[in-house]
């Protein structure tokens, strides 16, 4: 299983949100480059960098992001506002080895059936849930769709895999919720990346033993509840 830390954009730093909601900052870090270099050197196979300003129609880190694939090593998957084919498009160009679509995926199935065809095991779908609703538009609006039916239609596709993220739980190190990610986890033979309220290893190697492929860490390892680098080694 890859740990894989979290880098959220917003404002031109690293932030680390509660629940996703601005002004709930726990995290603010200007130096976004030496995060990135950080968590390589602890051992990071592949980082996750999500762009918030994108993702809540608030601005464009996309040069950031550009800056950071250059100047790592590791692969780099990135999310956040992706709801062209031109925005997906230069996410790949510019070195991203797979894309994160939330919102667009979730709206219109038909742009995930277009995207996987022309970037075939590329794209990740996020599948961002809350009281069994998936959000959109950076968690602040339901749409309306509940988390098994967009994970069936979405799985026909030939996609990386899903993104999954209980939101209610996410950023507040207060543990997850195991029944939810076993659910999720059980709904698709499609590899799926756990996010979202992962306090402690014991929460790691329960979603480990349920087969998750990955997870994504965030708030855990930027407040130090988590040891990014003994993660890396226990569980790859």
């Amino acid at each position: 299983m890859k740990v894989i830390p979290a880098l959220d954009i917003r404002g031109g730093k690293c932030v680390q949100l509660v629940g996703g909601k601005p002004g709930t900052e726990q995290v603010q870090i200007d130096d976004v480059l030496g995060v990135a270099r950080r968590w390589q050197e602890e051992g990071a196979e592949m980082l996750h960098v999500v762009d918030l300003d994108s993702a809540m129609e608030t601005g464009n880190n996309e040069s950031l992001i550009e800056m950071i694939i250059g100047d790592l090593a590791i692969p780099v998957q990135a999310g956040g506002g992706i709801r062209t084919e031109e925005k997906a498009q230069r996410l790949f160009e510019i070195g991203c080895e797979r894309v994160i679509v939330g919102t667009r995926a979730v709206q219109d199935p038909g742009f995930i059936a277009s995207l996987a065809s022309k970037f075939p095991g590329d794209v990740v779908v996020a599948v961002d849930s809350a009281s069994d609703q998936v959000l959109i538009k950076g968690w602040q609006e339901s749409s309306g769709k509940g988390t098994v039916p967009v994970v069936k239609e979405l799985e026909q596709y030939d996609i990386w895999g899903f993104l999954y993220t209980n939101v209610e739980v996410e950023g507040r190190l207060q543990g997850i919720n195991p029944s939810l990610v076993k659910g999720f986890i059980g709904l698709t033979n499609k590899p799926v990346i756990v996010s979202g309220g992962f306090t402690t290893a014991a929460d790691l190697a329960m979603v480990k033993a349920m087969g998750a492929d990955s997870v994504v860490l965030g708030m855990s390892i930027y407040t130090g509840k988590i040891d990014f680098r003994k993660a890396v080694r226990e569980f790859r």
